[in-house]
């Protein structure tokens, strides 16, 4: 991700959540050396994104979002592979995130794609008044594809 890219950002993120972020904090996560912001494309268009934060061998997923007319098709699972190989290949050893307790559908991708709850936030999205839902996975080379294993890029 760059900053030339937040329009579109900003835009799927707008008809994503409720409390959307700004692009200033767009902008901070870019300057955090931490942080990981990526954008997805497809036919040169942002269909999708991820911000994570890497600290010693843990990944904290920030946000991640698809647009509305690309959803159901994949793209959530494979924006979460990808940072799943990134992960492996940084060293973490697992991914946490909070989700909506009311947000099924997220919930629903998360746990197709082996994240566990481990925890729990009440109230901690006061935009909408929902609990949070702490979930972790757990990531090892078994997690990697073949091609990854042996070192192979794409």
């Amino acid at each position: 991700m760059q900053a030339s890219d937040l329009d579109e950002v900003l835009a799927i993120e707008k008809v994503s959540f409720v409390t959307p972020w700004t692009r200033s904090m767009y902008l901070d996560e870019l300057a955090n050396r931490s942080a990981r912001s990526t954008v997805f494309r497809l036919n040169s268009q942002i269909v999708g994104y991820a911000c994570w934060w890497e600290v010693l061998d843990e990944a904290h997923l920030m946000t991640f979002a698809v647009h509305p007319d690309r959803r159901g098709q994949g793209l959530g699972r494979a924006i979460l592979q990808y940072i799943e190989e990134v992960c492996l290949k940084d060293g973490i050893r697992r991914i946490i995130l909070e989700v909506g307790r009311k947000n099924t559908t997220a919930r629903s991708l998360y746990r197709r794609t082996g994240f566990a709850v481990i925890g729990f936030r009440k109230r901690y999205y006061q935009d909408t008044e929902d609990d949070a839902l702490v979930m972790e996975k757990a990531l090892n080379r078994r997690n990697m594809s073949a091609s990854e294993r042996r070192g192979e890029t794409g």
